[in-house]
């Protein structure tokens, strides 16, 4: 029996992966249930899991396991928890350590959305017997070249994405925004309120505009009326935004050392060198605005197949089907 965790919900990151892949399942499965929360450490011994037989299988399109005689199938978008120092903690680590690593060694396969997070995957496994199978990642048909351009007054630049995270890297935008007086920043983000007050205090409310619940259809819109979109992060296991913005015909500024993002962009956008140096930021939306004068960006057939949810959820369906006859 396939059994789905199909708790994780939201807009954006797992969440939306989690709504696009599991609505495309092409096995018969049921909802694994148990506590509200997958990320409460009272799932690790939850006790629907716990009476699964040797015979279940569960997929989970997140990092969460737990203690269960089933085959446990994961999606480990990135392992952000144990590389970045402000995301790691004791418990973090002991739980991905132990619980998550015993899940993925005992189903021998693990998927992930990125050549950048499976290298980190293997490294962090040491185990050459389980198959890491890079799946891909996906963005809504709405974004798409083709449709309404939002009109901006001043040359208008897009970050998407949240604050809270010091790894975002976002406080180097506002640095680099103050440097272009004649620019202006879009913020789209679910962390309105600490967005607000960083523009703020920045003494920026002039020149950088926050929204949030921004729906993808209106996103699409501010991307292609955008001279370009902005991607500081210093690490990202994917990097939607970028693939969004691209998607729709405009051009990406983001660190060269972000790997996850380098793979999707492949040469198309501006490679800042140095994450930190606002000077860099700032010359680089002045390339993103000339080369949005030559027309918009243009990407081949394959490379929107590529990231099509219907591709991803083919090669999830593919994992699944293996491992159930496996059972």
């Amino acid at each position: 029996m396939l059994i789905v965790d199909n708790r994780w919900k939201g807009e954006h990151g797992i969440g939306r992966f989690a709504t696009e892949v599991v609505s495309r399942l092409t096995l018969p499965w049921r909802p694994l249930g148990g506590v509200a929360s997958h990320t409460s450490p009272r799932d690790i011994l939850s006790r629907q899991k716990l009476r699964l037989s040797s015979k279940d299988v569960i997929y989970s399109p997140g990092y969460n396991a737990g203690i269960t005689r089933a085959r446990q199938l994961l999606n480990v978008h990135d392992l952000i928890h144990l590389q970045i120092e402000s995301e790691r903690s004791l418990a973090k680590t002991i739980y991905y350590n132990t619980i998550v690593r015993s899940a993925i060694k005992h189903a021998g396969v693990v998927m992930t959305d990125s050549t950048a997070s499976a290298t980190a995957i293997a490294l962090w496994l040491r185990s050459p017997k389980v198959d890491i199978v890079n799946v891909g990642c996906g963005r809504s048909k709405a974004f798409v070249a083709e449709g309404v351009s939002a009109n901006f007054d001043h040359p208008t630049f897009l970050y998407v994405g949240n604050m809270n995270k010091p790894h975002k890297n976002f406080r180097i935008l506002l640095e680099a925004i103050a440097l272009r007086p004649q620019y202006k920043l879009l913020v789209v983000t679910g962390d309105f309120d600490l967005a607000t007050s960083m523009v703020r205090g920045a003494g920026l409310d002039a020149q950088v505009e926050v929204r949030t619940a921004v729906p993808d259809d209106e996103l699409a819109r501010l991307y292609r009326g955008a001279s370009g979109s902005l991607q500081p992060s210093l690490l990202e296991g994917f990097g939607l935004p970028p693939l969004e913005a691209m998607s729709c015909g405009t051009r990406v500024a983001y660190w060269s050392g972000c790997e996850s993002v380098s793979e999707i962009v492949d040469g198309t956008g501006v490679a800042v060198s140095s994450a930190t140096d606002a000077s860099e930021w700032a010359r680089a939306m002045e390339e993103l605005e000339t080369m949005s004068l030559t027309g918009p960006l243009s990407m081949p057939r394959e490379w929107d197949e590529r990231y099509s949810w219907d591709t991803v959820a083919d090669k999830v369906n593919a994992v699944l089907s293996r491992a159930c006859e496996q059972q």
